[in-house]
C-alpha cells in the first residue's frame, strides 16, 4: 500500500467529499424515478410499447451529443460546476413543461431536451470528485455509494407515490425530487484548473484522438455499448413488466431497491477488488454474470426468489463494472482530456448502446408478449460484450 493511500484527507477534502456524496445522493434519487417509471408514465399517456421504445431511444440519442459538447466546453473553460448547475436548473424547468404536453412529437422534444441537459451533470460530477480526491481516488467508491443510497430511498417509495398521485404525476414528482439536488450543487466547490483556449488545443486534440483510437479504449467502448444495449429492456420496461406480472407497487419498488442495495455493498468493496484483479477480467466477469441475470428475468420473472437473485447481480452488472470503467478512464486519459473521456464513455457507451437497445426493445416487446425473447437477446449481447472486455489490456493495478 502506498504512502498516498495512507495519508488522511485534509479537512477541506473531507468537507467536499461529504457534499459530493450528497450530490450523488440527490442525482441518483431523481434517477430512481426518471428511469424505472418513464415507461409507466408514457404508457399512461396512451403510447404503445413500440412508441415508448422510440421515445426513449430518441431521448437517449441526445445523451450521445450532449456529453461530448459539455465535456469539451468544461475542458476549455477549466471548470465543471457551471455546467452541472445549468443542467439541474434546465431539467427542472423542462419537467414542468413535460406536465403539459401529451402528443408524441411534443413529448419526444421535451424528453430529448431533458436528456441533453441532464447529460451535463454526471460526467462533470465524476471529474470534480476525482480531482477533489487527488491521490485518494481509492475513496471514490465510498463517495459514489451516496448515489446508491439515494436511489434506494426513492425506489422504495416511488411506486407508492405514483400509485397515490396517479401515473401522470411523474413530472411533478421528478421536479420535486430535483429541488434538493439544485440546492446541493450550489454549495459544491471544485479544485481550480487552468482554462485551455481553443487556439491552443490542436496538439491536445491530436493526443485526444490518439487516446481514443488506442486498442484498449476501442475494446472498452465496444463492451460498454453491448452492456448498455443489454440493459435496455430492464431500464425501459422493468417496472411496467413487474406490474403486468401482478407484483404490487411496493413489491416493484422493493425489487428495484434491492438491486441498488447490492450495488451499495459492492461500491464499498470495489476498491479492494480492483487492487487485486486485472480490470479486463473484472469487466468480462461482470458482463458474463449480467448475461445470466437477463436470461433469468426473461425466463422466470414470475418466480419471486429467482427475481431476487437476479436483482442481486446488479452489484456486478452496474456497481463493479462502473467502478472498473471509471478507473480505466481516469488512467487512460490525461487530466486535460478527462471531461471528454468521461463524455465519450457516457455518450457513446451508455447512450449509444441504450438508444439502439431501446429501439430494438420497443419493437420486440409487444406490450409484454415478447419479454422472454427480448431478455434472451439482451443476455446474448452481454455475453458477446464479455469477450470484447477481455481485449481491454492494462497493467496489473
Amino acid at each position: 500500500m502506498s504512502i498516498d493511500t495512507l495519508t488522511p484527507l485534509t479537512p477541506e477534502q473531507q468537507r467536499d467529499s461529504r457534499r459530493l456524496s450528497w450530490a450523488y445522493f440527490g442525482y441518483f434519487g431523481v434517477l430512481a424515478l426518471i428511469v424505472p417509471y418513464l415507461a409507466v408514465f408514457l404508457d399512461a399517456l396512451g403510447f404503445n410499447s413500440r412508441q415508448i421504445g422510440e421515445l426513449i431511444a430518441f431521448a437517449t440519442l441526445c445523451r450521445i451529443v450532449g456529453p461530448p459538447l459539455w465535456g469539451t466546453f468544461c475542458d476549455y473553460r477549466g471548470e465543471r460546476l457551471p455546467a452541472i448547475r445549468l443542467g439541474v436548473l434546465a431539467t427542472l424547468a423542462l419537467l414542468m413543461v413535460l406536465n403539459h404536453v401529451t402528443s408524441f412529437l411534443g413529448v419526444a422534444i421535451v424528453l430529448a431536451l431533458i436528456s441533453l441537459f441532464w447529460s451535463a451533470i454526471l460526467p462533470q460530477l465524476e471529474v470534480v470528485t476525482l480531482n477533489t480526491l487527488g491521490q485518494h481516488q481509492h475513496r471514490y467508491s465510498r463517495i459514489r455509494s451516496g448515489g446508491s443510497f439515494g436511489f434506494i430511498v426513492v425506489a422504495l417509495v416511488a411506486a407508492e407515490l405514483m400509485a397515490w398521485g396517479g401515473k401522470t404525476s411523474y413530472p411533478w414528482l421528478a421536479a420535486a425530487l430535483l429541488v434538493p439536488l439544485a440546492i446541493v450543487v450550489w454549495i459544491l466547490r471544485e479544485p481550480k484548473a487552468e482554462a485551455k483556449p481553443i487556439a491552443h488545443e490542436q496538439t491536445s486534440g491530436q493526443s485526444m484522438l490518439q487516446s481514443v483510437f488506442k486498442r484498449q479504449f476501442l475494446f472498452f467502448i465496444a463492451s460498454s455499448i453491448l452492456l448498455q444495449l443489454s440493459f435496455a429492456p430492464f431500464y425501459a420496461f422493468f417496472a411496467l413488466y413487474l406490474g403486468q406480472l401482478g407484483y404490487a407497487p411496493m413489491a416493484v419498488g422493493a425489487m428495484i431497491a434491492l438491486g441498488v442495495a447490492a450495488e451499495v455493498i459492492m461500491f464499498l468493496l470495489a476498491g479492494k477488488i480492483l487492487v487485486r484483479f486485472r480490470l479486463s477480467r473484472v469487466l468480462a466477469f461482470c458482463m458474463a454474470v449480467s448475461a445470466v441475470r437477463w436470461w433469468l428475468m426473461g425466463a422466470y420473472a414470475e418466480l419471486f426468489w429467482v427475481m431476487v437473485a437476479a436483482q442481486l447481480v446488479h452489484a456486478f452488472s452496474f456497481a463493479l463494472h462502473h467502478s472498473c470503467a471509471i478507473k480505466f478512464l481516469h488512467r487512460h486519459f490525461p487530466k486535460a482530456q478527462q471531461s471528454r473521456g468521461q463524455a465519450l464513455y457516457l455518450g457513446i457507451g451508455y447512450a449509444g448502446g441504450g438508444a439502439i437497445g431501446a429501439l430494438v426493445t420497443g419493437i420486440l416487446w409487444q406490450d409484454g408478449a415478447g419479454a422472454e425473447l427480448t431478455f434472451s437477446l439482451a443476455a446474448l449481447a452481454a455475453l458477446i460484450g464479455a469477450f470484447a472486455a477481455l481485449g481491454v489490456a492494462e497493467k496489473r493495478s
